[in-house]
This record gives C-alpha cells, structure tokens and sequence, in this order.
C-alpha cells in the first residue's frame, strides 16, 4: 500500500475518532463526560482532549465529509475535463475552472513565454550568441521560464523535455536527448532521473494506440535504444499530442509502455507534444514532454491549448537553431 493511500486511511480514521467522539460529549452532556474522563486521565488532560475534539477533530471531520460530497458531486465534470476518461483531481479543477483568472494566463503567454522566446529567436537569427553551448543555455533558459508561468498560473510543478528527431548511422529513426528543466521536487533529490535515454521509432504504422504499446513490449535491442509507445504514435501517426492523468491506467488497459526506468519512480503523469508547425502532415523536429510524479494534474483543454502553443514556438525555435548549428560546422570544417 502506498503513501497516498495510507494518509488516506489514516485522514478517515481521525474524522470518524471525531466524529464519534463529538456525538458521545454531546449526547452525554460535557460536564458528564469531563467528569468521567477525569476518573482516568486527570481534570487538565480530560479538558484538552474535549477541546482537541471540539475544535480540531470535529471541524476536520466536517471538512472531510464536505469534501468527499464535492469530489462525488463534480466527478463526471472532472472526467469531461480530465484526459480521456481519467479524472482530474478536485483542486486541480479548482485551479483550471475556478482561480484562474483569464489575466493571469494571458499575462503568462504574452509577457513571459513570447517576450522570451523572440528575444532568443532574435539573438540566434542576429548572430549575438557566439556559440552552441550559449545556444542551448538559452533555449534551457527559456524552458525555466515556461516552468515558472506553468506553475505561476496552473500550480503545476512540471518537468519539461525537449528530445529531437533525428537519423543514426543506419538510418533508423531516433529521438535523442536535446534539452530539459526538471521540476522543484526533482531538483533536491541526490540522485535524480537521467535524461539521456535515446528512443527507438518503429516504421510500423497502426490505427490503434494499443497497437503500439504492443509493439514497444516486443521490441528487443535496448542496448542501445529505450522505447516509449507514445513517442512512436505520436510521431507515426502525425498526431499533436497525447496526455494522460494516470500512466498506471493507461499502461492497465494496455494503451502505454516504456522500457525506460525512469518511470513509474519520477512520473506517473504524461503530456507529450510534437514539436511541429500548425501544418498537419510534416514530421515533427521532435517533442515536448512534460510530466510530474502526481496524478490527475491535466485538464485537457487548457493543456492542450498551452502545451500546444509552446510546442509551435519550438518548432520557430528549433528551425532557426538548425540553420545556426549548420552554419557552424560548416566554418569549423
């Protein structure tokens, strides 16, 4: 039994001690039930647990019932918005439906994502950055700022991966590590995740998502390749993106599987974009991931709109570093 559930239990527990505790004082009366407390326990220790009760445990028990009525109430609105049938949490609708202001994200998009990203786009087009360590400091830079807007206006405490799409020497399709900005919580471990897991892409092609969990299972060469079915659909497929609220879930009913030991220990949660331009049909020059060790954090729509965006800023971003890093090791030759 995890965590998770075990301050669960432990949360019910308390509310009912209270509870019940709450009713017996009233029902007998609390000079009563003072005077038989005290029999046991001492005049001063029976008054503190009385008033412990009163006006801790009781309003803890109240909170929690209220709570469990809301999260029942609001749970087929959460699996609307949630991902694909899997709900969000209630704070996280909260966050998505009831805090956020339309300012407060506009004023993200604008003053922060874009004010950053064209000054990078500029500096890389106009030659003011000397070299492609500088180049990629940037571009990891703007990744902070991504981070801190995220978490400024969804709470979302977010890891975020740039990999690219790229060909090995015997041509197979590959995504390599490129660039990524760990979440708070990761930043403090001794011995965080490593980034620098390359990706097979299979040429097969299928309709259905769970065609390409299957084919992840079965693929054999990881001496030098990881494997993660998304990361091929979305690519095979020319699909923008694909989130998930509980990867456990999905991997359940059979429609995820990664061979990378980064999960389920650091994520459990999946938002994977293309790095593509609005056109449809063009491969993408990679993806951008984003995950975090909680579930139930996406609603989808607002996700999807702002993950979105920032992916096709990648793309400008991207094309432009392309040219740069070609220009390079042509007068370094």
């Amino acid at each position: 039994m995890d965590n998770k559930n075990l301050n669960k239990i432990g949360s019910i527990t308390l509310a009912l001690i209270g509870f019940v505790s709450s009713m017996i004082t009233i029902v007998n009366g609390y000079s009563e039930t003072i005077a038989t407390l005290s029999k046991y326990l001492g005049f001063i220790i029976s008054h503190i647990l009385v008033y412990f009760n009163f006006f801790i445990l009781l309003p803890f028990a109240i909170f929690l019932v209220m709570t469990a009525i809301i999260s029942y109430g609001t749970k087929k609105y959460r699996t609307k918005i949630g991902t694909h049938g899997i709900p969000c949490t209630l704070m996280t609708m909260i966050h998505f439906k009831v805090a956020n202001k339309n300012n407060k994200l506009l004023n993200s998009i604008h003053r922060d994502i874009y004010h950053h990203y064209y000054k990078i786009k500029d500096d890389i087009c106009s030659h003011r950055i000397g070299s492609v360590e500088n180049a990629n400091k940037a571009i990891e830079e703007f990744l902070r700022v991504i981070h801190s807007s995220i978490l400024k206006t969804f709470r979302m405490d977010l890891t975020i991966n740039i990999k690219r799409l790229s060909l090995d020497r015997q041509e197979n399709l590959c995504l390599i590590p490129f660039i990524h900005y760990r979440n708070v919580a990761e930043r403090s471990l001794h011995n965080p995740r490593d980034f620098n897991y390359c990706y097979y892409i299979g040429i097969a092609e299928f309709e259905k998502l769970s065609r390409y969990a299957t084919m992840a299972r079965a693929y054999r060469d990881r001496e030098k390749y990881e494997v993660n079915s998304i990361f091929t659909y979305l690519i095979n497929q020319r699909k923008r993106y694909w989130m998930s609220n509980d990867l456990q879930i999905d991997q359940m009913n059979g429609n995820f599987f990664t061979s990378s030991d980064n999960y389920p220990e650091y994520y459990k949660s999946l938002a994977v974009f293309s790095i593509a331009p609005p056109d449809k049909d063009v491969l993408p020059e990679g993806l951008l991931i984003f995950d975090t060790k909680k579930t139930g954090k996406f609603s989808e729509t607002e996700c999807a709109q702002l993950f979105g965006y920032i992916a096709h800023l990648l793309y400008e971003l991207l094309t432009e570093y392309n040219k740069y890093e070609s220009k390079k090791k042509q007068k370094s030759r």
